[in-house]
């Protein structure tokens, strides 16, 4: 058995040798420009191009399956928006499989380097089984918590799958868009001395769409196993879903996520981005906490009348308040929608419930009693809530007005509420 740095030795070796073996990659155009910039030289010929149907082509292929534990599903969702990536609509065909015993799914939930300080890993496995099971999954042989990019987690997850892979079995790698998957299928192909994104791997990119079909990368695994690519299924309702390449790097983070919390008060709102927007409408005491967890590079904005929010939105959206980004995205995004939610909290000095806001992030929601809100953003977006992930808030209270990090050029305005943080000391928020 190796130790890790002499397998980490041995994996580089098998590297090394492949590439001297044989002629480098060929891609196509788009690939190239996919992998070189990050962009598509056409973006209108984008919409063109059929989508996948799922249940179609992984439908047959499961049905061709009848031995105990004859496929694994990587599974994977985003942890940063669980539950806008969770492919609830895969487990349409997958659950009968899994319910049969055909199909094991091991459950990966990407991007763990970017929670806050606030997770742990148990606190984040016992999260992640318990949101599955409510969206019907019946059983998992595994919860792993990977950064995919980082190559956190992606050991133990390969050493698990090495312990069910028999010769015939297949791995199937299923997720929304941007959650990781040509990431994760690379690091495992290099573990196993395959290649990587740089020579001919799978190609990862913040723009939804970039794997166009089934792709089967044969014995990539141990045993001669194959291993399946499936494109990343949309996810409509998830704001990400409808953001281009420039605003997609605004909303996914690049470093650790790190909460704002709020003291509100009733009759204020709390805007994030230009993409959505938070009244609260009554509240078992004057006011109530608000933490945001999503990108530390999309801007918020309180103010306590909530009178002055569509004029504020007019004026900032697409510049200080970002995503979108420019006047033009502003007017394609199109007309809000509202809904009331109406969330009962345990505990004013920590949070008991969320409100979810699908491809942006959350806000966990810190009061005692019922309050009730009304959530505008765009037409089609999914917006819940749930059991609180952290039921944590940041010590340091933002005062009303912009907190950004380096939006339109400014520095951070993070602003802590002195004033707040006196009278929450002293029960303020009751």
């Amino acid at each position: 058995m190796f130790d890790e740095e002499e397998e980490e030795d041995s994996l580089a070796d098998k590297r090394r040798a492949r590439k001297k073996s044989g002629p480098p990659a060929i891609i196509c155009a788009r690939c190239f420009a996919l992998r070189t910039s990050g962009k598509v030289k056409n973006e209108a010929v984008e919409v063109l191009l059929p989508s996948f149907d799922f249940e179609r082509v992984i439908g047959d292929s499961f049905e061709k399956l009848h031995a105990p534990g004859s496929a694994v599903v990587l599974l994977m969702a985003d942890l940063l928006d669980f539950d806008g990536s969770f492919p609830v609509d895969a487990l349409d065909v997958i659950e009968p499989y899994v319910e049969s015993g055909v199909v094991d799914v091991l459950l990966v939930a990407n991007k763990v380097d970017l929670m806050p300080v606030q997770c742990t890993r148990t606190r984040l496995t016992s999260f992640v089984r318990r949101r599955s099971k409510a969206f019907g999954l019946s059983r998992v042989a595994g919860v792993h918590l990977v950064s995919a990019k980082a190559g956190m987690g992606v050991a133990i997850l390969a050493e698990q799958l090495e312990q069910m892979l028999d010769r015939g079995k297949e791995v199937y790698v299923v997720g929304a868009q941007n959650a990781g998957k040509s990431s994760l299928i690379n690091r495992l192909s290099q573990r196993y001395g395959g290649p990587g994104e740089e020579d001919g791997g799978p190609i990862a990119s913040v723009l939804p769409g970039t794997t166009l079909g089934m792709v089967k990368l044969p014995a990539l695994l141990p045993n001669g196993t194959d291993v399946y690519d499936t494109p990343g299924l949309l996810q409509p309702f998830q704001l990400s879903s409808r953001l281009n390449a420039e605003e997609m790097k605004v909303v996914l983070p690049n470093k650790r996520v790190t909460p704002r919390t709020y003291r509100i008060e009733i009759g204020g709102t709390l805007h994030i981005g230009g993409l959505c927007r938070i009244d609260l409408l009554d509240s078992p005491q004057r006011t109530l906490y608000l933490t945001v967890w999503a990108s530390n590079k999309v801007a918020t904005h309180y103010t306590t009348s909530s009178k002055t929010a569509d004029t504020l939105l007019e004026k900032h959206a697409g510049t200080k308040l970002t995503p979108p980004v420019g006047e033009l995205r502003v007017k394609q995004f199109g007309a809000w929608g509202h809904r009331t939610l109406n969330v009962y909290g345990e505990d004013w000095q920590k949070a008991t419930r969320d409100i979810t806001i699908a491809g942006l992030g959350w806000v966990s929601v810190g009061c005692n009693g019922n309050a009730s809100f009304r959530v505008w953003t765009h037409e089609g977006v999914q917006v819940e809530t749930r059991e609180a992930l952290i039921p944590d808030m940041d010590k340091a209270l933002m005062s009303p007005g912009f907190s950004f990090e380096n939006v339109g050029g400014s520095g951070s305005a993070r602003k802590p509420n002195d004033r707040a943080n006196r009278q929450r000391g002293r029960g303020g928020g009751r």
